[in-house]
């Protein structure tokens, strides 16, 4: 019986940032709390070894992979923009993130997991081809797109990124590639102010839907039903991808939508549906934001919970 598969690793914990930073290693101290004290607590922990340099090519330039490699932080934190920060452990923790999706790939093409979540920091859905930015230096989702599809040749893969924050960096590296479908659901007028629905990529394979800011339930269900699902549907993805951000729940001070933990079930439940019917149920979900320490934990252990069922 194939199960779901949880990566992660402790150094997560060491990518350090200034204090008061709101993407800092409380969040998963909070995450990996609530899954000991939930009904998940059995649930296998995997790890994995940092992604080679070939496997981040998949998505980045050699000319931004030698600069990353090159800035090498001691014991300071060093600032890469207003909101990006790197200590001496970030890299190598961004390498294992990217690690965890190709291993949790991996794992469920070889058929030993039926799906799997990622609990990784760095986030990664704000990083570019060329450009660390919005908290992020390597791009997890968007490298194992193109792993699926250069490395392991399935040439369709659905990318569902629900981060109230456009996944800029992702429809970034998957711009000119019809054999990506990427889908962002986030407000629009809010960082990294991009993701207009004109933006549609070079193959018509990029799906924008910004949302006012005080969008609520019944309007996020509205855009699972009535956009999200027809469009996967007409895509028939053989390999689903997930941008799992929870920074649209309504508490979070990131935004000021009105989405609850219901409504992440309610999307998780109809992906998971959808990749029945199209993927042998193969998805890998990957978290990015989320900053309000409680929810976060809360709708994340009911993202997985959701994906076991």
């Amino acid at each position: 019986m194939r199960k779901t598969a949880l990566y992660y690793n402790d150094v997560f914990l060491e990518h350090l940032v200034p204090i008061g930073h709101p993407e800092n290693e409380n969040r998963m101290r909070f995450i990996l709390d609530k899954i000991k004290k939930s009904e998940l607590k059995d649930l296998k922990i995997n790890s994995a070894k940092p992604a080679n340099y070939n496997i981040l090519r998949l998505g980045h330039s050699d000319k931004y992979l030698n600069w990353l490699d090159r800035l090498k932080p001691g014991e300071e934190i060093i600032k890469i923009d207003q909101d990006t920060f790197m200590s001496k452990k970030s890299l190598h923790a961004a390498k294992i993130g990217v690690g965890c999706v190709i291993g949790a790939i991996d794992s469920i093409l070889e058929m030993q997991n039926k799906n799997a979540f990622c609990l990784i920091r760095p986030p990664g859905h704000h990083a570019e081809r060329e450009k660390a930015m919005g908290f992020c230096f390597l791009n997890n989702i968007a490298i194992g797109a193109k792993y699926l599809k250069e490395i392991k040749q399935i040439d369709k893969i659905a990318i569902v990124d629900f981060d109230v924050h456009h996944g800029n960096g992702t429809q970034n590296i998957l711009w000119n590639d019809p054999d990506c479908l990427f889908i962002s659901i986030h407000q629009s007028k809010l960082f990294p102010f991009t993701g207009l629905e004109n933006e549609t990529g070079n193959e018509n394979n990029i799906l924008n839907i910004p949302v006012n800011a005080n969008s609520n339930s019944f309007e996020f269900r509205y855009i699972v039903d009535k956009v999200v699902i027809p469009r996967l549907k007409e895509f028939k993805p053989k390999f689903l991808l997930i941008s799992a951000g929870f920074d649209g729940e309504k508490n979070d001070q990131m935004s000021q939508t009105q989405w609850v933990e219901s409504d992440f079930i309610y999307l998780t439940k109809k992906l998971k549906n959808l990749a029945k019917k199209y993927c042998d149920n193969r998805i890998v979900s990957c978290l990015e934001g989320g900053y309000h320490l409680e929810k976060l934990a809360s709708c994340c252990v009911s993202h997985i919970k959701s994906l076991m069922e």
